[in-house]
C-alpha cells in the first residue's frame, strides 16, 4: 500500500502555512498533532485495509483467551470476529461468540475437542509516528496535512482560518471513508449473519 514519509507531510504543512521554517517547539507540536489526528482518522473506521488482518491463526490460551499480544504477530487493537476454522476459503466457517476484557478476547462455548488455535479478524494497532517515519498512510496524508495545519492555526489564535482548513481535512477523510463503504457493501469481511447453526458449539 502507498505510504508517504513524515518529511513529505511536514513539508506540505510548511507549504500550507507559508512560513520558511518552524521553531523547535512548533516542530514538536506538529508531530504531536500528527499523531493525535492520525489516531482520529484510524478510529473513524474499523475497516481500513492497511490495519485489517483477516483470518489469522492465533493460539487459544488458558481459559479460552486470545490475548492482545502474541510473539511474532501484530498486536491486536480491536477484535472483530473469531472463527473455528480458516474463513473465506471455500465453505463457511463456524464463528465463536466472544467478549473482550483487558486481557484479550474470551471465547465462549469452546468444547474440549477443539483445536488450540482459532482464526481471528482484527484491527492492528496504529503505530506512533516520528520525524523519521516513512510509513505515513497515503489515505490519511491530506487529512493529516490540513487538520494539523488547522490545529496550528487554532494554536495561533486564527480560528476562522482553522475552521476552513478543518472542513478541507474533513472532505479528504470523507472521500477515503466512502471508498471503504463501497468496498464493504461488496464483500463479507465484516458482515455477520447470526443463525442457529453458527451459534452452536460443535
Amino acid at each position: 500500500m502507498q505510504t508517504k514519509t513524515y518529511s513529505d507531510l511536514y513539508n506540505l504543512v510548511t507549504a500550507l502555512s507559508g512560513v520558511g521554517s518552524f521553531t523547535a517547539e512548533e516542530k514538536l507540536n506538529i508531530l504531536q498533532f500528527v499523531n493525535r489526528r492520525a489516531f482520529e482518522a484510524y478510529r473513524t473506521s474499523s475497516s481500513w485495509p492497511r490495519y485489517a488482518v483477516i483470518g489469522e491463526e492465533r493460539t487459544l490460551g488458558s481459559n479460552s483467551l486470545v490475548p492482545y499480544v502474541q510473539a511474532g504477530l501484530d498486536n491486536v487493537a480491536d477484535f472483530q470476529r473469531i472463527y473455528r476454522s480458516q474463513p473465506f476459503l471455500r465453505n463457511s466457517a463456524l464463528e465463536y461468540e466472544f467478549y473482550v476484557d483487558s486481557n484479550g478476547a474470551n471465547v465462549i462455548n469452546v468444547v474440549t475437542n477443539d483445536a488450540i488455535s482459532v482464526f481471528v479478524n482484527y484491527q492492528k494497532e496504529l503505530p506512533t509516528f516520528t520525524e523519521e517515519s516513512t510509513d505515513i498512510p497515503y489515505e490519511f496524508f491530506f487529512f493529516l496535512a490540513h487538520s494539523v495545519y488547522a490545529d496550528f492555526l487554532r494554536m495561533d489564535g486564527q480560528h476562522d482560518k482553522a475552521l476552513t482548513e478543518e472542513q478541507v481535512a474533513g472532505t479528504y477523510l470523507a472521500l477515503e471513508l466512502e471508498k471503504i463503504d463501497i468496498r464493504s457493501n461488496n464483500n463479507t469481511i465484516n458482515h455477520k449473519f447470526s443463525t442457529y447453526v453458527n451459534r452452536q458449539a460443535r
